[in-house]
């Protein structure tokens, strides 16, 4: 089956050519059928919780983080066993507060691709939070993307755990146009062997006093390769807003590749951003105290790998899932010392 090549997650402001972080071109099935989305739960009370299942057309204004070139539909001529798509569209009501949990998996011997949308209207004081955990096979290739519009005090949580299976294209886009509006996203990344990770995530500020939160942690191991863009754009009109984005990188192979590029972009005075990375092997220090224990250096990796996790999913606040995300973690680590 011949494929095309689209170009996804571009950053607002281009950097060097030479460090290959403008953009992502990937090689896509044009070919591909609805996944499957299975409800496991549904609101009754529709006036307190208001999740509503919108038509596309309202959000047409509302762009994502991998961009529209990669635009998926849902219409698609033909059907293929191994190419999947699928976009999820909500509008939250006015002072409602709503929990969407998403969980990707594809337990199949046949090798593969999916994409998926999520497409978020936060209005006036509504909140509005998202938990993803991609969990497919080590053959699968996931597109993900997210954007979200928040109005006026409205909030958008994100929480993404990718637990080292399968490559990952993950792009994020909120616009905070309202006054007051807030976005926290959280990111946890295990990648191993050969796998990509690509991470696009734009935060634009365009209302006044509104604030951002970034934190990502991740361990590398093997020879996978990673890619974060993180950018934080202060609009003309966005006074008094902050934003924040941090990066911890744990490098646990010889021959992995980790790309990150933090990015402030301001047209406004009165603004206040931040960003920071720290990234590195774990220091003798750390080593030397898990040896004294009798721990080698090949179980101290995992018990800081896991640890990372572990306050990571602990902020899912569903048992269910969580117990998802501790059996897939536990399944990918079992599967990489096998190999060693």
């Amino acid at each position: 089956m011949d494929k095309n090549t689209i170009n996804i997650n571009k950053l607002p402001s281009k950097t060097w050519y030479w460090l290959h972080m403008n953009d992502t071109k990937v090689s896509w099935n044009p070919e591909i059928a609805p996944c499957k989305v299975t409800v496991e739960e549904t609101f009754e009370d529709k006036e307190t919780n208001s999740l509503i299942s919108g038509d596309a057309a309202e959000f047409v204004t509302v762009e994502s983080g991998a961009g529209r070139e990669a635009t998926i539909r849902l219409a698609v001529d033909g059907t293929t066993a191994t190419s999947a798509a699928g976009a999820c569209y909500l509008t939250a009501e006015e002072g409602t507060d709503t929990t969407i949990i998403e969980t990707f998996t594809k337990k199949s011997a046949q090798a593969g691709s999916l994409a998926y949308r999520t497409m978020i209207q936060a209005k006036k004081d509504s909140r509005v939070r998202l938990v993803q955990v991609f969990m497919q096979d080590e053959e699968q290739t996931l597109l993900n993307d997210i954007g979200c519009v928040c109005d006026e005090n409205a909030k958008f949580d994100i929480l993404q755990i990718f637990i080292g299976k399968g490559d990952l294209y993950n792009g994020i886009r909120t616009d905070l146009k309202g006054t007051g509006a807030d976005t926290q996203v959280e990111i946890g990344y295990l990648g191993q062997k050969t796998q990509k990770i690509d991470v696009n995530l734009i935060i634009n500020h365009f209302g006044k006093k509104t604030n951002c939160e970034i934190q990502v942690d991740g361990t590398l191991k093997d020879a996978a390769e990673k890619v974060f863009r993180g950018t934080i754009d202060f609009k003309n009109g966005a006074s008094e807003s902050t934003g924040a984005e941090t990066e911890n990188v744990l490098l646990l192979g010889d021959d992995v590749i980790n790309k990150t590029i933090p990015i402030i972009l301001c047209a406004e005075e009165d603004v206040e951003g931040s960003h920071g990375a720290t990234i590195g092997e774990l220091d003798e220090e750390t080593l030397f105290y898990f040896e004294s224990r009798g721990i080698d250096k090949e179980t101290a990796e995992d018990i800081m790998t896991r640890g990372k996790f572990e306050m990571l999913y602990r902020h899912i606040g569903d048992e269910q899932t969580q117990k998802l995300v501790e059996a897939q973690l536990a399944e990918v680590m079992a599967d990489d010392r096998e190999e060693l």
